[in-house]
Parts: C-alpha cells; structure tokens; sequence
C-alpha cells in the first residue's frame, strides 16, 4: 500500500493534539496510516500509545478485545506495540455490542493517558455503512472527544458521521486520501486471520479448573441469587421437559440452564408457574467453546480464555488459558466461538 503525501500533514496536525481518533472504511488503509502516524510521532520524540479498536482484525491484543498499545520507537506493524492493557468485548463484530465497544475504547484512551503517553492514537473498524456504523462511530467521537478527528475516504462516504461535528470548535477535523491499496481481503480471508491469531495467542496455553464460589461468574449471571430447591427443580423439569442443570431466582429474573434452549412455549409454562418472572434461558453450548475474559481484582482484562465445560452444581469453570490461575478474580464469557485446531 502507498503512503500519501496529505498524511505528512496528519503527522504535523496530530503532533499538537493530545487524543487522535482515525475512522474509514474497510480497506482505506486505517492500520498501516496509524502505524506511519505513531512512527512520525515517534520520531518527535514523543511517546504514543495506540489503542486498536478494530475486534476482528485486531493487531494489539487478540480479537474480540480492545487493545492498548505503547510506541517508543519505529515499528513496522502495529502489532509489534508494547500491549499494555486489554478491554474484552466478546465479539469480533460491534453489532449487538456497541456499549462494551465505546466503553472499551474509552477505558484504554484514559489508560494510555494515565501511563503518560504524549499522544494517543485510535483506529477504528471499518463499520462505517448505515445506522449501525454512524451510530457506533459518533458515540466514539462524543465520549472519547479527540482533539483530532482523521478521515479517510474514497468519495465522502464518511460525511453522515462527521457531519455534527463541523460546527464547533472541536474536534478538528481533517480528511484525507485513502492509501492506495492492492487487491482487498475477502471475508473468509478476514476469518481465516482472525482464526491464526487466536491459534497464535494460545499457544502454550494450560487447563485451570475456577471455582466459581470464589471466582465472580459477571456473564452470565450465576450464582447471584438463591437456587431453587430439588421439589421446584423436579416441577420446572416437568414443565419443561428437560433435565435443569441449574436454576435460580433473583428478584423478578427466573434464571434456567438446560443442555438446550428452551421453546418458546417453554418458556411461557415456566414464567406462569413462577408468578410471570422474567425467564433467562441458557443452553450448555452458550457455554462451550465460547472465549471468556478472565479479571484481575480490579476489573483489569488479564486476557482470554476457552470454556472446555461447567460443572454448575460443583461451580467448577474449566477454561484454556495462559493466564495465572491466582490472578482471576472474575470471568465474563463472550458470544464468540473458538476451537483451536
């Protein structure tokens, strides 16, 4: 991919803007205009940190994250970033996630910041299109409020989501030529990469066995209400017709796990017999195979890991992982599915 000569004007603006955010669509060359931008900075003097928001084709941390990552000297790719800090999501797509997406985003711009860096960079996805791509974008823009706003683009198909933001003072906003590309990456080449990655990241990674009466199970919510007792067990299994792994209530919510999702008329007999709760359904496979973010005691994404199997009447986790068993203090399990092969 070519560099062009309008992104020398990106280093010069971004070397007096405190948080830089670039957007554009799929394959205007967004990763390899940050990599050029953290490296022109770099020669500033200046320290950089890079926060890589792209989840399914990220370069600092693995998919399904938001990544941080410190630049203090010249690098080729982004990837080969200090990571410095971690926000999972659980999904290599915003859509169904745009809250964890922002929120993520955000906590690793004040990371960046409160580690000292001189400039913080943001690459976003390419989600761009529609509702759903102005909408995640813009909420980008109100709550991380760059100082900087980089666009590239091929023919203003950006100008739905910067259009707000002409006005005021701030962000300043400055488009620019997309890179000149070669030939653009198919989605089962995008899945292929994603699916190397997560190989790359677990490699070497061991078996732990969490005991979930120590370990907070934050998604989904287990274990925080009072299990139903064995006559109400055998009644919701009659109802239902099918074996309950675990079932509890907790305030109006009437949580069931069952080795398969329930029916729709299920679900109705089960909320009438339990005075109209709202009824959350689990199935073993919302379980297996899925990556879970393991927390530190202070909410901090230590990393990921694979759900092998839960024992939920022991509360035994048994995850894939290569993060210290000592550390985890909590466990999020995401949407997303990963077999290594």
């Amino acid at each position: 991919m070519r560099v062009e000569p309008s992104w020398e004007q990106a280093v010069e603006r971004a070397a007096s803007a405190r948080v830089i955010l670039i957007i554009g669509e799929t394959d205007t060359g967004k990763t390899l205009f940050t990599t050029f931008l953290a490296n022109g900075l770099v020669g500033r003097k200046l320290k950089v940190g890079v926060v890589d928001a792209d989840l399914g084709q990220s370069d600092i941390g693995p998919p399904t994250t938001v990544g941080l990552g410190l630049v203090s000297q010249p690098i080729d790719h982004l990837g080969e970033a200090e990571v410095a800090g971690l926000y999972f999501v659980g999904s290599t797509s915003p859509q169904g996630h745009l809250l964890p997406t922002v929120i993520g985003t955000k906590k690793m711009v004040e990371k960046a910041l409160a580690l000292g860096v001189d400039r913080v960079l943001v690459d976003t996805s390419g989600l761009i299109q529609g509702e759903l791509g102005r909408t995640l974008k813009q909420h980008k823009i109100d709550l991380i409020d760059p100082d900087l706003l980089l666009c590239l683009q091929r023919g203003g198909e950006s100008e739905h989501i910067l259009r707000p933001y002409g006005q005021g003072h701030r962000p300043e906003i400055l488009r620019l030529a997309p890179g000149t590309a070669g030939r653009k990456r198919s989605q089962e080449e995008r899945r292929q990469h994603r699916e190397r990655t997560l190989q790359a990241y677990f490699h070497g990674a061991r078996t732990l066995h969490l005991d979930l009466s120590k370990v907070v199970l934050i998604q989904p919510c287990l274990y925080a209400g009072q299990p139903l007792p064995p006559r109400q067990l055998d009644e919701i299994s009659g109802i239902t017709d099918d074996m309950i792994l675990w079932a509890e209530r907790r305030g109006g919510e009437l949580t069931l796990v069952t080795p398969d999702p329930l029916r729709e008329s299920q679900l109705r007999q089960a909320q009438k017999r339990f005075d109209d709760a709202s009824v959350i359904n689990y199935s073993l496979d919302d379980f297996q195979g899925s990556l879970a973010g393991l927390y530190d005691a202070d909410r901090e994404t230590l990393g990921l890991g694979i759900v092998r199997s839960i024992d939920f009447a022991k509360q035994l986790l048994v995850v894939e992982t290569a993060v210290s068993e000592a550390a985890i203090a909590s466990v999020r399990i995401g949407r997303q599915k990963f077999r290594p092969a």
